[in-house]
Parts: C-alpha cells; sequence; structure tokens
C-alpha cells in the first residue's frame, strides 16, 4: 500500500465512526436532515423530504443543530482516538442563539447523557435567565461592572434586573 492509501484507509475508516456519531446526534436533537462527510470532508445534507440541501437552506436553529451534532461527535472519537482523557467542557453562551426552548430540552439531554456516560463535567455560560432551571449543578453568577468581573450573590442579581 502506497502511503496516500493508507491514510485514506484511515480517513474512511475513522469517517465511517463519525459519520455514524453525527447521525446518532442529530437523532437525537429532532434534526431534520442527515449529514455525512466524504473522505475530503466535504458535506451532504439530505434533508426530510430526501433532497440534498446546502447547509444555509437551513435555519438557524437547524444549523445550530447539525453544528453541535458535529462537535459533540468530534468530542466523541477525540475521546476514543486520543489516549488523553478530558472530562470537562465549557459552553460559552450554547443556549443563547437559535435554540428555542425544546431545543435547549433536547442539547440538556445530551449534555445529562455524557455526564452520566463519560463521567463529564459540562459548564454552560448562559445570559437567558431560563437557562438557570436546566442547572444540575451549582449556580455561579457574574457581573462586569468598570471593566471588572465579579462573582454576586442571586439575590444581588435579581435586585439589579
Amino acid at each position: 500500500m502506497s502511503e496516500e492509501g493508507i491514510k485514506s484507509f484511515i480517513v474512511k475508516k475513522i469517517l465511517q465512526m463519525f459519520n455514524a456519531k453525527l447521525a446518532y446526534y442529530l437523532k437525537k436533537m429532532d434534526a431534520n436532515c442527515i449529514c455525512t462527510f466524504n473522505e475530503y470532508f466535504e458535506e451532504s445534507i439530505i434533508d426530510d423530504k430526501g433532497k440534498e440541501c446546502s447547509y444555509f437552506n437551513f435555519s438557524g436553529a437547524e444549523r445550530k443543530n447539525i453544528d453541535l451534532a458535529c462537535l459533540f461527535a468530534f468530542m466523541d472519537i477525540r475521546r476514543l482516538q486520543g489516549n488523553v482523557s478530558f472530562n470537562f467542557s465549557i459552553y460559552d453562551e450554547l443556549f443563547d442563539s437559535s435554540l428555542d426552548e425544546k431545543g435547549v430540552e433536547l442539547v440538556i439531554n445530551i449534555l445529562k447523557e455524557r455526564v452520566e456516560k463519560f463521567n463529564e463535567c459540562a459548564m454552560v455560560i448562559s445570559h437567558r435567565k431560563e437557562s438557570i432551571k436546566a442547572a444540575t449543578g451549582d449556580i455561579i453568577f457574574l457581573e462586569k461592572s468598570n471593566g471588572i468581573t465579579k462573582k454576586v450573590d442571586y439575590i444581588e442579581y435579581k435586585a439589579d434586573t
């Protein structure tokens, strides 16, 4: 086998696993499409009517589903392929754009599954007050004033809003 043949063989094996993980997460988020990547990492997205579409044909929430499914699939591949284990993830403003209430709930379910299945710890940074309902652990409130961010008590936080 040539060097290119070996690379292609390895990439195809990893891509099969990646595409399976991607399909799993898209299904968990009730996405209305199937997304796969080829060995050149070109995407093919098939909508719920069986028609191939561009990523940009989808709404912001639908694109967010695809993005998050890719993120979780890459995290799984990294965990399976690497010798280094990471169990702490920080998601900045994960719920603050594009996702509706149902979408937030579905992503929370995936995060909870990852916590239980892989013993991961997830920290979600959010500016949406309704995100408090999703918290299963400690909640930390931060406030920025004059360029300095400080931890504030929840009561103090509520009084200022």
